[in-house]
C-alpha cells in the first residue's frame, strides 16, 4: 500500500494540486479587468499576459502528459529517433494549443482592461456618431485614437476621454473630446474659434452646439466626425493610400490644412520623395516652426500626433472596424 502511495496515488494528487493552483491563477489572471492595479499599461500588460499564458501552459502540459520530458524523449531518441520525433510534436502541439485556448479566452479581458473609464462612456457615442454622419468610413478606429491622442496624458489621467477636458494658456483655449480650439493674438483678440467656424460650416447638424452647450459629448463627436470627414475628402484624392489619406487628415486636424500643402509642395521639390505619402516623405519635408512652441517645436508635436495616431494608439480600438 505504501508502494502503491508514493507511485501512483501522491502524483496524482500532486498534479491534482497543481492544476487546482493553475485554474486559481486563471480565474485571477480573468478576473483582472484593470491593469493599473499592477502599474501596467498598453503592451505591458499584454507582456505580462502572454507570459503568464505560456507559463500556465507549460504547467498544464507537465500536469497532464507528465511523463513526457525533453531529456526522456532525448534519451529515448537515440533509440527510436521517428517515436521520439512524433511524441515531441504532439507535445508541442499540445502545449501550443493550450496557450492559444488561453489567449482566446483571455485577450477579450485584456482588450477591455485598456479602455480608459471615460471611454466606455463616450467610445458608443462614438460609433454612433461615425455611423450616421461618415458610415463610408471603415477605420472608426482612428477616430478614437485621435479623442485619446488629444485628451489622454495617460490613459489613468482624469482627462482622459472627458468632454470637460480643457487646455488654457495666453495663446488658446481648447475644451472636450476633440479639443475645439479658440486661438487668440498677443492683444487678446480671437484669431479664430474652432467652435464658431464648425458650426458656422454644419448650421444644422450643430445648431444645439451653442458656447454654454459646448461639453455636450455627442456634439463634440459629431463636430470632430464632420470635421475629419472634410479634411479627408480635401486630400484623399493626392493620397497614394487610404492610410496616407488618414495620415494628411490628421496633420491638418493638428497643423492645419496650410501646413500640409506646405510641406507636400517641398516634398514634390525633392529628389525621391513622394507627395501623396506620408510617412518616410511628407512627414520628413518642411512644416510648421521647428523653434520650441510648447515644451517640444511645433514641426515635432504635428509628426508625432500622426504617428501616436496611427501607429501607437489606435491598436486599442481595432475592434472597431470592419
Amino acid at each position: 500500500m505504501k508502494e502503491f502511495w508514493n507511485r501512483e496515488l501522491k502524483p496524482d494528487l500532486a498534479r491534482l494540486a497543481l492544476l487546482a493552483v493553475v485554474l486559481v491563477a486563471l480565474l485571477a489572471l480573468a478576473g483582472w479587468s484593470e491593469a493599473a492595479r499592477f502599474g501596467l499599461d498598453g503592451v505591458g500588460y499584454f507582456a505580462a499576459m502572454l507570459a503568464l499564458v505560456f507559463g500556465l501552459s507549460h504547467v498544464l502540459t507537465r500536469t497532464i502528459v507528465p511523463r513526457v520530458g525533453v531529456q526522456r524523449m532525448a534519451q529515448r531518441a537515440a533509440i527510436h529517433p521517428l517515436g521520439a520525433a512524433v511524441v515531441y510534436a504532439s507535445t508541442l502541439a499540445f502545449r501550443l494549443g493550450v496557450a492559444a485556448l488561453l489567449v482566446w479566452l483571455l485577450a477579450p479581458r485584456a482588450l477591455a482592461a485598456e479602455l480608459p473609464d471615460n471611454a466606455r462612456r463616450n467610445l458608443p457615442i462614438l460609433v454612433e456618431e461615425q455611423a450616421r454622419w461618415w458610415p463610408a468610413l471603415r477605420t472608426p478606429s482612428v477616430l478614437a485614437a485621435q479623442v485619446e491622442q488629444e485628451t489622454c496624458a495617460s490613459l489613468h489621467s482624469a482627462a482622459c476621454w472627458n468632454e470637460r477636458a480643457e487646455l488654457k494658456t495666453s495663446r488658446e483655449y481648447g475644451f472636450g473630446l476633440g479639443q475645439c480650439t479658440t486661438a487668440y493674438r498677443a492683444d487678446g483678440s480671437e484669431r479664430f474659434s474652432c467652435h464658431g467656424e464648425l458650426r458656422a460650416r454644419h448650421p444644422e447638424a450643430l445648431a444645439m452646439w451653442s458656447w454654454r452647450n459646448r461639453y455636450d459629448a455627442r456634439l463634440q463627436l459629431r463636430a470632430l466626425v464632420l470635421q475629419d470627414k472634410a479634411l479627408h475628402a480635401a486630400t484623399a484624392r493626392h493620397a497614394a493610400t487610404e492610410q496616407d489619406a488618414l495620415a494628411f487628415m490628421l496633420n491638418q486636424y493638428n497643423a492645419g490644412p496650410g501646413m500640409l500643402a506646405k510641406s507636400r509642395a517641398d516634398c514634390a521639390r525633392r529628389a525621391g520623395c513622394d507627395p501623396g505619402r506620408w510617412f518616410g516623405h511628407v512627414a520628413r519635408a518642411a512644416g510648421p516652426s521647428k523653434t520650441a512652441g510648447y515644451t517640444r517645436s511645433f514641426y515635432a508635436i504635428s509628426r508625432e500626433y500622426v504617428h501616436n495616431v496611427l501607429a501607437v494608439r489606435r491598436a486599442r480600438y481595432a475592434f472597431l472596424d470592419a
